[in-house]
C-alpha cells in the first residue's frame, strides 16, 4: 500500500539542527507534494523575586516570545522559497506537538535528538522519547552527528539505502509500506531485515537422556551418550532450519508483486538482540534511515531495559523513522 504524507511538520527549536530538520522536511514535501508545516514551541519560564512576585508577567514573556518565534519562522520560510503553514503555541514541547499535529491533520512530524546525557534522559526524559510515546502519525527522528549533511536549510536530502526493522507485527507491515512509498520516491536500495533472538541451549545430563529414552541405562558408556547427545544437536538444528526458512518466507512475501518491477528488497535474517543487529547492519551498510514499527511496551519494561525502538533511536547513527499502528 502506497503511503503519502499529505502534511509534513519539522519541529523547530532554532538550535544548531534547525537546518537538517529543515532540509528533510523541504526534501520530502518535494518529493510527495506536501504541505510543509513549520512548528515552534514556547516553554515560557515565571521569573518571580525573592518576595514571590513576578518581575514580569507571565502572559507577556510567553507572548514576546510567540512573537519572536514567529518572525524567525516567516524568515526561514521565506528562506525555503516554498509556502509554509506556521504554527508557534506555548507549553510542554511534547505535549503541544502531539495536540498541534492532532488538531491539524499532520501526517509525519520531523524533529532532531540533542543526544542528552543518561542521567538528564533517566530522570526528566527527552521532547523526542516523549514523542515516541504519545504520537500516532510516524515521528521521524533526526540526530545531531546528521548536522553535516545540510549546511542550509535549501540542500536537498538524497537517500540511497533504507533498512526496515520487520518482526511481522501490524506496526512492521506498516513501517515496511512507509519505507516502500520512500524508497519508490528516492529510488532508494531497500533492505527488510528480520532479527532472530537467540535460543539458549541446554546441554542435557545423563538422567535427562534416560528419562528421554527410558529403561535402564546404568551401563551405558560415553559413547552411547555422546550419541544421544549428537541426536538432540541435530533435532536443534534441524528445528532451527526450519524456522529460517518461515522467516525466509514471510519477508519474501512481504514484498508486494507489483513493486518488484521497480524495487528489489534485499532480504535479510540476522540473530543477536534486535537493537544491536540493526544498528550494527545499518552502519555495514551506509543505510541513510532506519524504519521501524513501535510496540505498546508495559511502563515496567521500559523502565527497566528500554525497547528496540528506543535504543536504536539513541544508538543509531542515521535518522529513524517510527510509526504506530492506529486503531
Amino acid at each position: 500500500m502506497r503511503i503519502e504524507p499529505k502534511k509534513i511538520m519539522c519541529a523547530i527549536d532554532f538550535s544548531d539542527f534547525t537546518n537538517i530538520i529543515l532540509s528533510y522536511g523541504k526534501s520530502l514535501a518535494s518529493e510527495f507534494d506536501s504541505t510543509l508545516c513549520l512548528c515552534h514551541i514556547v516553554s515560557g519560564t515565571l521569573m518571580v523575586s525573592s518576595h514571590g512576585q513576578p518581575y514580569i508577567a507571565y502572559t507577556d514573556i510567553v507572548s514576546d516570545r510567540i512573537q519572536h518565534a514567529q518572525n524567525k519562522l516567516e524568515e526561514i520560510a521565506e528562506e525555503l522559497g516554498i509556502e509554509c503553514e506556521i504554527i508557534v503555541s506555548s507549553g510542554h514541547a511534547a505535549d503541544e506537538i502531539h495536540e498541534t499535529a492532532c488538531k491539524n491533520d499532520v501526517d509525519l512530524i520531523i524533529a532532531a535528538t540533542h543526544g542528552g546525557s543518561g542521567v538528564k534522559r533517566f530522570l526528566i526524559g527527552s521532547v523526542t522519547d516523549r514523542l515516541v510515546k504519545i504520537l500516532t502519525c510516524p515521528l521521524l527522528v533526526l540526530h545531531a552527528r546528521e548536522n553535516h549533511l545540510a549546511s542550509s536549510v535549501t540542500k536537498s536530502i538524497k537517500l540511497k539505502r533504507i533498512l526496515v526493522g520487520c518482526d511481522f507485527s501490524p506496526d512492521s507491515k506498516l513501517a515496511f509500506n512507509y519505507a516502500l512509498s520512500l524508497a519508490q520516491e528516492f529510488q532508494t536500495q531497500l533492505y527488510l531485515a528480520h532479527v532472530i533472538r537467540p535460543v539458549e541451549r541446554t546441554e542435557l545430563t545423563a538422567s535427562d537422556y534416560i528419562k528421554i529414552q527410558g529403561g535402564d541405562y546404568t551401563n551405558w558408556g560415553r559413547a552411547e551418550y555422546l550419541n544421544l547427545q549428537e541426536k538432540a544437536a541435530n533435532g536443534y538444528l534441524k528445528g532451527k532450519s526450519n524456522l529460517i526458512s518461515r522467516f525466509e518466507k514471510q519477508l519474501f512475501n512481504m514484498v508486494p508483486e507489483e513493486s518488484r518491477n521497480w524495487c528489489t528488497p534485499i532480504t535479510i535474517l540476522l540473530e543477536g538482540q534486535p537493537y544491536k543487529e540493526l544498528i550494527t547492519y545499518a552502519e555495514q551498510k551506509e543505510v541513510d534511515m532506519i524504519v521501524l514499527g513501535v510496540h505498546g511496551h508495559s511502563l515496567l519494561e521500559q523502565f527497566l531495559v528500554g525497547s528496540t525502538t528506543d535504543r536504536v533511536i539513541s544508538q543509531a547513527s542515521c535518522s529513524v523513522l517510527v510509526v504506530r499502528q492506529v486503531s
